[in-house]
């Protein structure tokens, strides 16, 4: 199946919508998020297995009952049908579809629990209902939102470590420092005696299967517009890699990127958000998803140069702490580089990087070097 994605979409008689993101469904249908140029507002839509294409009303979701009881607040995210959330009054609440709530409300208490006093903040649950959960918001700036706002002019790969007090290096540094230090700390948490808790276990075999069902929709709706065979064959050597041994589990956010991690210099505050898929699994797999994400990043423009070289030494430091060995973080490094083509290629704005990414992807495991000329 090749389905064409719109870059935007028209919005009763307004500017088109520009679509940003899209989902697959194993339907054939995509679920679609994107924004109105004048207002701003996220728009959520769909397009069906034949093709057509449309965007439900503004906050428009029967299977998210109380999504538009309060139009004061902000909506941030709508996967129609799925989940969405909505910031007002300093607050952040998920609307969730299928009776997803008390999972999420378990593991978001089960965190606020657990990391008491381990250095880590996690946000706390405020309110909680059978489709929604309210949660208080973490201090800090994202170290998104902190890469985003540096100069690329004056950054040098040179600086790692340097404290010269007034370059923007030294902040993003410093904010790097601040996560490593606190980071070993948050993967020794017990939380395993939480009841909610005791089964939640991300295997390496886990991981393959989340990863091939990327890797099958790639096929499906030839996203990455590269050939069947080469998917699967890259596909199979990351998922022999990753699960060709294993190393011992701890607390992990299964989801750690740049924009989960919130950092507060002045209070020495490093907190984490989106806690749902919180888990037990080898520490390799969120410090290679945070390593590989600095540098999609980078790629997509988004981080100026440099950024990843200097996020990557803080996080192999962290890594030799927890003694992880390379291995496995090589192996979910790759997994996780191949997920991201596989996630992007669905989104109109990157489709093209995507396709790049992964070409660059399969030369360097050919190579046998996967992490070869990548930071560190």
């Amino acid at each position: 199946m090749v389905m064409h994605i719109p870059v935007e979409l028209p919005n009763d008689g307004g500017p088109p919508v520009r679509i940003h993101r899209v989902w697959p469904r194993s339907d054939g249908s995509l679920v679609i998020e994107g924004r109105e140029p004048r207002t701003g507002r996220i728009r959520a839509g769909r397009i069906d297995a034949e093709g057509c294409a449309s965007l439900v009303p503004f906050r428009d979701d029967r299977a998210l009952p109380g999504l538009d009881a309060d139009p004061s607040g902000e909506l941030l995210v709508h996967r129609l049908k799925r989940r969405a959330v909505v910031r007002a009054d300093g607050r952040y609440t998920k609307f969730l579809a299928g009776g997803k709530a008390a999972a999420v409300r378990d593991a978001h208490l089960a965190a606020a629990a657990g990391l008491a006093g381990s250095g880590v903040v996690a946000p706390d649950v405020v309110a909680a209902s059978e489709h929604s959960i309210t949660l208080s918001a973490v201090p800090g700036v994202s170290l998104h939102d902190l890469g985003r706002g540096l100069d690329a002019g004056t950054w040098s790969a040179s600086g790692v470590g340097s404290d010269h007090g007034s370059r923007p290096l030294d902040a993003w540094s410093r904010a790097w420092a601040l996560w490593a230090e606190r980071w070993p700390a948050f993967v020794g948490t017990s939380i395993s005696n939480e009841p909610s808790m005791a089964a939640r276990i991300h295997s390496a075999q886990d991981e393959v299967r989340t990863l091939e069902r990327w890797v099958g929709l790639a096929v499906e709706f030839d996203a990455l517009g590269v050939s069947e065979d080469r998917l699967r064959r890259v596909s199979a050597s990351v998922g022999t890699s990753l699960l060709n041994s294993s190393s011992p589990a701890g607390l992990a956010h299964r989801d750690l990127h740049d924009k989960q991690v919130l950092v507060d210099p002045g209070t020495r505050s490093v907190g984490i958000i989106d806690c749902d898929t919180l888990a037990l699994a080898e520490p390799a797999l969120d410090l290679a998803n945070l390593a590989i994400h600095l540098n999609f990043r980078e790629a997509q423009g988004l981080l100026p140069a440099g950024t990843a070289t200097v996020g990557g030494h803080y996080i192999h430091e962290v890594a030799e702490v927890l003694a992880v060995p390379f291995p496995r973080f090589e192996a979910y490094a790759a997994a996780t580089a191949l997920r991201l083509a596989c996630v992007y290629a669905f989104r109109p704005p990157y489709r093209d990087m995507a396709s790049t990414w992964f070409s660059e992807l399969e030369e360097r495991l050919g190579k046998r070097s996967f992490l070869s000329g990548m930071p560190a």
